[in-house]
């Protein structure tokens, strides 16, 4: 009984192509060379006198699926590719009932082999597409977290998270006798900005803040938002006079710096408090407390100034 099943196919004989034609009317006849240009294609394959191993073996690693028909001479040589490929043969007197059993073989394997592919793919893309979600999930936790430690108009750490860093800095530098400064700096009359242009026209002068401390400053250095209109900075690793450097640096760029609102155009100017780090200061509340008094000391002599106290003017 014929087979409907779409081939390819080679013959040398008129007889063997006869045959071929009989069992599989859709058999489609091509050369060797052909053969080699299909890919997971059942093929019928007559083998010649002067085919050997070789030509055989390329044949063989197009992935197409073999039933070879052959002489009892090409035994040998089908036996020993048999152990690296995978195909089936049968000879040209078989019966036809033996050539369609083992065609069907065949048949069953391809359909196998093809679906065993296709769900390789499918698990290689869930794999992959899991490994892109995890990624981005890890991405996302992780910008979730700088975020939980940003304050959210200005992006520079917010007040929780300064107060953990100058906890670790005190405890470092008072465990390796480093040196390293806080500076407290509070925009001058900043309620007359947003009475007079208005809270977004405040919310941009705070940004613009955030963002002239962060270019004036080292990237070892930790800006935050301590609140309101006030920031804070650690100068890590580093001594009174380079910390106010750093501060005059942060002065004279805000100074050049013109708001516009509305064809008006105003300048902003800044008080701050320094005291450098001194074994006297027992805590967090301590050191941040003699920064603001000295802050509190440049709001009441004049304002747009710094002023500097020392563990030796508090505690003696």
């Amino acid at each position: 009984m014929p087979n409907n099943t779409k081939v390819a196919a080679r013959a040398k004989t008129e007889h063997t192509r006869q045959q071929i034609e009989q069992r599989f009317p859709l058999a489609q006849f091509m050369s060797a060379e052909d053969i080699e240009n299909i890919n997971r294609e059942i093929v019928v394959f007559e083998i010649y006198e002067d085919d050997n191993i070789a030509s055989l073996r390329e044949l063989l690693k197009t992935n197409n699926f073999f039933l070879f028909i052959s002489e009892k001479q090409h035994d040998t040589l089908l036996l020993e590719l048999s152990q690296d490929y995978h195909f089936v043969f049968c000879l040209k007197e078989d019966p036809a009932k033996e050539i369609e059993t083992r065609f069907n073989i065949l048949k069953k394997h391809r359909s196998i082999t093809l679906e065993l592919e296709e769900k390789t793919e499918e698990l290689e893309s869930t794999i992959f597409e899991l490994a892109f979600a995890s990624t981005n999930v890890l991405e996302q936790n992780e910008f979730l977290e700088q975020m939980a430690k940003k304050d959210g108009l200005t992006l520079l750490y917010n007040h929780s998270y300064f107060k953990d860093k100058l906890k670790d800095e005190m405890q470092r530098s008072g465990r390796y006798n480093n040196s390293f400064c806080l500076a407290l700096l509070d925009i001058d009359f900043f309620k007359k900005v947003n009475d007079n242009f208005g809270h977004l026209k405040g919310d941009e002068v705070l940004k613009v803040f955030a963002g002239t401390i962060k270019e004036c400053i080292r990237s070892t250095d930790l800006a935050s938002r301590y609140g309101g209109e006030e920031f804070a900075i650690i100068f890590t690793e580093t001594d009174l006079e380079h910390s106010i450097m750093a501060v005059e640096r942060i002065r004279t760029k805000l100074a050049a710096t013109i708001f516009e609102s509305n064809d008006e155009q105003f300048q902003i100017t800044f008080s701050a408090g320094i005291t450098p780090y001194h074994k006297c200061y027992t805590d967090v509340e301590y050191m941040v407390g003699v920064a603001d008094k000295a802050l509190y000391l440049s709001k009441s002599t004049g304002r747009n100034k710094f002023t500097v106290l020392t563990g030796e003017d508090v505690c003696g």
